[in-house]
């Protein structure tokens, strides 16, 4: 049974060492970020009118104004 467990812990150290040695965890953005990206100017992909990405609607990779979407 600790064989296992020893064979688990080495593969998923190796795995760790393959894909860099680092594991990226998120950072809560602040208050300032948050409100940065919400004003942010995005293009709507049909009419090309420039709207901030709060009032934008998502759908895949495009953002759409009210009146496209």
């Amino acid at each position: 049974m600790f064989l296992k467990i020893l064979l688990v812990v080495i593969i998923i150290y190796l795995l760790y060492r393959a894909f860099g040695g680092k594991i990226e965890i998120p950072k809560p953005k602040s208050k300032e970020q948050k409100e940065i990206e919400q004003n942010t100017l995005v293009e709507c992909c049909k009419c090309s009118v420039y709207i901030t990405r709060k009032e934008a609607k998502k759908k895949g990779e495009c953002y759409y104004c009210e009146d496209c979407a």
